[in-house]
């Protein structure tokens, strides 16, 4: 039994991109966080193969990064 790491990406960069998604000002922005999030959700889903569920553990890491890095662009003060 160990940690989930997998998980733990997961979790951060869905929570990432929620606050992305309440910062973006255009609909086009909340449009792509949006469905950006759902593919990488319903990727294994779609596509039965492992490889979809490491693109899919791989992609929420990076997409928080990202949504992360717009955060900061936003200019909105993280501590």
């Amino acid at each position: 039994m160990g940690i989930n790491y997998g998980a733990i990406g997961v979790g951060i960069g869905l929570l990432l991109g929620v606050w992305a998604f309440i910062e973006a000002e255009s609909v086009g922005g909340r449009i792509f966080i949006a469905a950006t999030m759902a593919c990488l959700f319903f990727l294994p889903v779609v596509w039965r193969r492992s490889t979809a569920s490491f693109v899919s553990y791989l992609g929420w890491p990076v997409f928080g990064i990202g949504c992360f890095i717009f955060i900061k662009l936003r200019g909105v003060n993280l501590r």
